[in-house]
């Protein structure tokens, strides 16, 4: 029984990158002795293990054999006589077919090496074609790396990425592994861009737009939610469709059509008039100002790219957060509490813009 450091944590390593997660490949290894020495089994015929301490994922050599369609269509042999080598051979490309043994010594039988020296992404081998999932993941890599280095995938790849498009397995491939391969990725728009190149789009996400819907910047902020749910919101013809072909979580489908559907009233709005309260009070009603994380996002999308439009919203805001209810008030009938509750907006509204436009 070896045991091998595999996969992005070689690759990260020998880039100069944070590792993130480490995987590891057991050689001569069954799933018996592995139960034995306390590992736990992910599934019950899937030949990956956790480890008990490090919560780490072992998964026994093996190799595979296309039976099916998509990246689910497989039958894979572990028997404890698959080599390393033969495991790595199934990989997608060089750079993540590279392994470390227990002393530090690197096993490269694909060239792996060079091709980060040379910041060149290349298939494996021939059976590179049998798995669709390898077009999204050639895609994030390819957008990933390029924030610090400047890979480009080999003209052979390029064609093979292209063969899989024509064979039609891109449409076996689930929403959620398509949206984990979307969520992995930093830059959004390069990543349907080089889809675009390959001519994969029609069948990931016909609802891609180069264009901008909203706003022709992008945002420069940390926050994954905020910064996906603009880019459905800035790059997606229709959001309901897109979101139910990559199984969207609902934190980012509602954040997009929030965006969709006030962004520009938003960052347009002036304050004329403290008489004319209406207008803003409908769009406060639109921001739903009860789903606090949700308008965090908003907001800090909103300020990033117009830094004008923080300080008064934000003050109205907080002072509509802060109206309680008297309590002599709160016994009344459900109509009345709500006309009550009205009124005091308006109010609040109203010597809001007035307060703002007396100060400036």
């Amino acid at each position: 029984m070896k045991i091998y450091l595999v996969g992005g944590a070689v690759r990260d390593q020998l880039l100069g990158l944070p590792i993130k997660e480490k995987d590891w490949v057991v050689v001569g290894s069954t799933p018996d002795e592995m139960k034995r020495k306390g590992f736990k089994q992910v599934g019950k015929d899937f030949p990956v293990f956790i480890h008990p301490k490090t919560g780490e994922e072992y998964a026994l050599a093996r190799t595979e054999r296309k039976s099916g369609h998509g990246y689910t269509g497989f039958e894979f042999d572990a028997n404890p006589n698959v080599t390393l080598e033969e495991d790595l051979e199934r990989r997608d490309l060089t750079i993540n077919a590279i392994a470390q043994d227990e002393e530090g010594i690197l096993i490269d039988p694909f060239n792996g090496q060079d091709d980060i020296k040379n910041e060149r992404l290349r298939h494996v081998s021939d059976a590179f074609s049998e798995d669709p999932l390898r077009v999204l993941r050639v895609a994030r890599f390819k957008v990933n790396l390029s924030l610090k280095y400047n890979f480009e995938v080999v003209p052979e790849t390029m064609n093979k990425l292209r063969e899989i498009v024509k064979s039609g397995e891109l449409k076996y491939l689930t929403p959620e592994r398509k949206w984990l391969e979307f969520y992995k990725v930093i830059y959004k728009n390069s990543f349907f861009n080089f889809l675009e190149e390959i001519n994969a789009n029609k069948i990931i996400a016909p609802e891609y737009s180069s264009q901008h819907i909203l706003d022709n910047r992008e945002p420069k902020i940390e926050n994954e939610v905020a910064i996906g749910s603009w880019f459905i919101a800035n790059h997606i013809t229709n959001i309901d469709s897109f979101c139910s072909q990559f199984k969207v979580p609902n934190e980012y489908t509602g954040l997009a059509k929030l965006f969709r559907n006030t962004y520009k009233e938003f960052v347009s709005y002036t304050p004329k008039d403290s008489n004319e309260y209406n207008e803003l009070l409908s769009l406060i009603k639109k921001l739903d100002i009860r789903k606090e994380e949700r308008l965090k996002c908003f907001l800090d999308i909103c300020n990033n790219l117009n830094n004008n439009s923080s300080s008064f919203f934000d003050g109205l805001i907080n002072k509509i957060k802060s109206y309680k209810l008297k309590k002599e008030d709160q016994t009344k009938s459900n109509q009345a509490i709500q006309k009550i509750v009205e009124d005091a907006y308006k109010e609040i509204t109203k010597k809001h813009i007035k307060d703002y436009l007396n100060s400036n």
